[in-house]
């Protein structure tokens, strides 16, 4: 029988580290642990999960008990190398995506750009784009992706955490919402958040003068409450960004520019790729939908599986 005089408080999970959570109550960050039936459903990786909103019982003033993890109204996930058909839940409750692909320093990847977006469209996520470091490169330069982009219906934004270019907009965005930070590690995620919130406690790195690539400073999920409403989340550097639960005969419908023209293709199961009378392809040759992001879902499609049932 349960302790009538137990009280519950509701939470979101910050951090997750090994067996300690540190869930926001309240207005405090709060350490607690698992017990009972959760830590029974406890694997390699944890049951509880960052962005989960929880029922926490207090022990003493400062530490707690995770009691249930409150139902997710969406979630992040992508698939792990080592284990193709395992789905990893980056991190629950998330509202946006927020990519965040650098002018230089890294190098602009658009494919990159395109994985994280079919990501978006496949958890049903809204994604917003940052060209980040615009201050290493011309903006004309990335004016193409900047407006075929926003066309599509993901705001795009010329960013910069040095000059502060851009930053009151992507404020504007962050604010009451849970914000998942995407982006190859060495583009700038932690600056960029910290010119917009100097107080958080976000480790900045730089790029690796002798690979040009981006040294790993995040090495665990976390999410961080914003002091003017919302969490960011921040996520460790992707180098290969596994897509969970896509297969090739499901690509095409994350690339929603798509939808416009294939209802004109010859065949209803077209795939845009080999077959006579796709409107796609038409509408790629007239400029209609961008080369280079047809480019992207081609290459995308290679690297993909097919569903186990086909």
């Amino acid at each position: 029988m349960g302790n009538a005089s137990v009280q519950l408080k509701t939470g979101k999970v910050l951090k997750v580290t090994r067996k300690t959570y540190d869930v926001f109550v309240e207005g405090r960050i709060i350490p607690c642990v698992i017990r009972g039936r959760l830590a029974a459903e406890d694997t390699e990786y944890s049951v509880v999960r960052v962005g989960d909103d929880v029922t926490v019982e207090f022990v003493g003033e400062n530490e707690g008990v995770i009691q249930e993890i409150l139902p997710r109204r969406s979630r992040l996930s992508r698939s792990i190398e080592s284990r193709a058909h395992q789905e990893h839940i980056i991190a629950t409750n998330v509202d946006q995506i927020l990519i965040i692909m650098s002018a230089r320093q890294p190098t602009f990847k658009s494919g990159l750009l395109d994985r994280y977006l079919v990501i978006a469209e496949k958890n049903r996520l809204q994604a917003l784009v940052c060209i980040h470091k615009i201050d290493l490169a011309s903006a004309e330069a990335f004016r193409a992706y900047y407006d075929y982009y926003n066309h599509l219906g993901y705001p795009t934004f010329f960013t910069s955490a040095v000059q502060g270019e851009g930053l009151d907009r992507v404020k504007e965005v962050l604010k009451n919402r849970v914000t998942a930070l995407v982006g190859h590690s060495g583009v700038g995620k932690s600056s960029l958040i910290k010119a917009i919130e100097p107080g958080l406690d976000i480790k900045v790195q730089t790029v690796s003068r002798k690979t040009g690539k981006g040294q790993h400073t995040t090495t665990v999920v976390q999410l961080f409450p914003l002091s003017f409403g919302g969490y960011v989340i921040d996520t460790p550097g992707i180098r290969e960004l596994g897509l969970w639960g896509i297969y090739k005969k499901d690509l095409k419908k994350y690339f929603i520019e798509f939808r416009h023209y294939e209802g004109r293709c010859q065949f209803a199961d077209c795939l845009h790729i080999h077959e006579p009378g796709c409107a796609v392809k038409e509408a790629v040759k007239k400029n209609n939908i961008f080369p280079e992001r047809y480019r992207n879902y081609l290459n995308i499609y290679t690297s993909l599986k097919s569903a186990p049932y086909e």
